[in-house]
């Protein structure tokens, strides 16, 4: 069985590798973008416009597209600081060269940078993030359980959902981790901690099955996210539904959209580390308002941060085509459990940003999981992508469409206040306060010297 598992991780990442065309989006809007490195040599100066200290404040240097060099040393005040360069479309090139900076408020610092034509070695800075992906072991007489580790997998039938374990990819930075689903809903699901350290590739995101884990001050996923649009997650929108009407199954019908049908589908981990994590959700042949869609959903997570940047990039005629994004109101999936003692509650600026504060269970086995506990979540979409918003039920979401590039670029953000030690937000308006200074932060800006 095990080694029929190899063999379908290694046919699944193959194939799946091969058929995606891959779009012209990079990881990030890079701070700086060169065009020609005329030496092994590069100085850049790296600025903070805030008015506030920024920690491990993500810097990345688009590289030039004949770019021959395969990493980096960079030294910041006589100090060398960890970096990776990535490889974001499977060419063999590496495009971008990420690191992490501290810079005190409307300060600035000078990093000398020297390319090298060797690659690095994978250990050659601690690891500060981490991804992963598993294929599930089902043979009940393993103990434990001998999961799969891939880095791709894909499929043409929604069929591959159950044979994931946690479902799908998930990567972590020592303050928070995330998942996203592998299905029609993509859903990105949310993994608080207690402390501040890496965990997924010892907890394997469900920690609160092993109990010595708790010993390690491991946390835990913290919220049901059903059929909402959890946070971040794009979703289709259609107006036309009536929402007063039910399904064949009873429920409500929704004016949401899944990424469905569609014609192949793809979960890839980009980049492990050891300073950003990029994961990317790759969908072809979307049918939707009469459109065929390919999308490339990216997923950025940096070392010392709880913020992951998405980038939507889409290929297809998406002009005038509405999508939505935004948060679940955590909690409104069971508005009479009286476990539930803290309602939830929303926050929005009408110019893109919304959140989202309030208490739910993180799984509906109550013995495994009996203690409901609090989160606040958030959702920052530029206003130029903003076309509505929507509140429902259980939701604040914002209709958003994409601009000239064809792709929809915001950050989401959560917190688990029970869970952290670290947390400085104990209510609603806390973290209400800090989404408001968190959606104005202005990255770091780089300058060739």
């Amino acid at each position: 069985m095990r080694k029929f598992f190899i063999l379908l991780a290694a046919l699944v990442g193959g194939s799946a590798m091969a058929q995606m065309p891959e779009m012209a989006n990079v990881a990030t809007n890079a701070q700086l973008k060169i065009n020609r490195l005329g030496s092994s040599e590069l100085t850049v100066e790296i600025s903070n416009p805030n008015s506030a200290k920024v920690n491990d404040a993500a810097v990345c240097i688009q590289l030039p597209a004949n770019n021959i060099y395969k990493s980096a040393t960079v030294t910041v005040d006589g100090k060398e600081v960890p970096s990776q360069m990535d490889d974001l479309n499977g060419d063999g090139i590496k495009d971008e060269l990420a690191f992490v900076i501290d810079l005190k408020k409307k300060a600035s610092k000078t990093a000398s940078i020297v390319f090298s034509t060797e690659e690095a070695s994978a250990d050659r800075y601690p690891a500060r993030v981490h991804a992963q992906m598993w294929f599930k072991d089902k043979d009940k007489s393993h103990n434990p359980k001998q999961h799969i580790p891939t880095d791709t997998v894909s499929e043409r039938v929604d069929n591959m959902y159950s044979a994931m374990h946690h479902h799908g990819p998930a990567f972590e930075s020592d303050q928070v981790a995330y998942r996203i689903y592998f299905d029609k809903k993509q859903s990105t699901d949310l993994y608080g901690k207690k402390v501040r350290q890496l965990e997924l590739a010892d907890g394997l995101w469900y920690s609160a099955e092993n109990k010595a884990l708790a010993e390690r001050n491991f946390g835990d996923d913290i919220i049901l996210v059903g059929q909402t649009i959890s946070i971040g997650t794009l979703r289709g929108w259609d107006n036309s539904v009536d929402t007063s009407k039910k399904d064949a199954k009873g429920k409500p019908l929704s004016k949401m959209v899944m990424i469905d049908p569609f014609a192949w589908r793809q979960a890839h981990i980009v980049a492990k580390g050891p300073v950003r994590t990029v994961v990317d959700m790759n969908v072809e042949g979307w049918q939707y308002k009469g459109k065929t869609l390919n999308l490339k959903s990216r997923y950025i997570l940096y070392a010392g941060n709880r913020e992951c940047e998405v980038i939507q990039q889409f290929e297809g005629d998406t002009k005038g085509v509405e999508f939505v994004t935004g948060v679940i109101r955590v909690g409104s999936l069971h508005p009479d459990d009286p476990a539930l003692t803290l309602k939830p509650s929303y926050w929005k600026d009408n110019r893109g940003t919304c959140a989202s504060f309030g208490m739910d269970w993180a799984d509906n086995n109550h013995e495994l999981y009996p203690v409901p506990q609090r989160a606040g979540v958030a959702c920052a979409v530029p206003e130029h992508y903003v076309s509505n918003c929507y509140i429902d039920n259980n939701q604040v979401l914002n209709g958003v469409q994409t601009d000239r590039d064809n792709a929809i670029r915001y950050r989401i953000s959560f917190c688990a206040p029970d869970k952290e030690t670290f947390a400085r937000w104990k209510n609603d308006q806390a973290w209400y306060d800090y989404v408001a200074s968190w959606r104005d932060l202005q990255p770091v800006r780089v300058i060739q010297k």
